[in-house]
């Protein structure tokens, strides 16, 4: 059974979606922060044009359907990291559970109405899109050992 996605609004300026991956916190974490990862669960079209992965350090993607960029505020390995998304900030806590990892991703906005729009963009659908995609990848690092 797959592991199962939750989306939820703690309050009226966030978005929070946790998930359970089958695999160690480092190799969870190193699949938001390894430029040579990124493509495999963007989406193939995916160029990583810049990933300075520190804190006031830039990240660029050209998706193929635009780019997408941000910054990164806070960078703790395996445990936390905050970047800038578009127009939000995002806050990715992992959290050690034995052989398996609690990704927490916190999406706060400037106001309801932005987070309100990012919601009825599809967040739940997207996200267990985009973390299926994410555990092939775990899988492809499980398998290399």
């Amino acid at each position: 059974m797959p592991n199962e996605t939750t989306v939820t609004t703690p309050n009226e300026l966030e978005i929070r979606v946790e998930r359970v991956f089958d695999a160690p916190r480092d190799h969870v974490f190193s699949v938001w922060t390894d430029p040579q990862l990124i493509p495999e669960w963007w989406g193939e079209q995916t160029v990583v044009e810049e990933m300075d992965v520190r804190p006031g350090g830039k990240w660029r993607f050209n998706t193929g359907y635009g780019v997408v960029e941000g910054e990164f505020r806070e960078v703790d390995p395996p445990a936390r990291l905050v970047q800038t998304f578009q127009n939000h900030l995002q806050t990715l806590e992992f959290e050690e559970l034995g052989e398996r990892t609690k990704l927490t991703q916190t999406m706060r906005f400037e106001s309801t109405v932005e987070r309100d729009t990012t919601m009825q963009y599809g967040v739940e659908e997207g996200a267990k899109g985009g973390f299926a995609r994410v555990d092939a990848v775990l899988q492809k690092l499980a398998a290399r050992g």
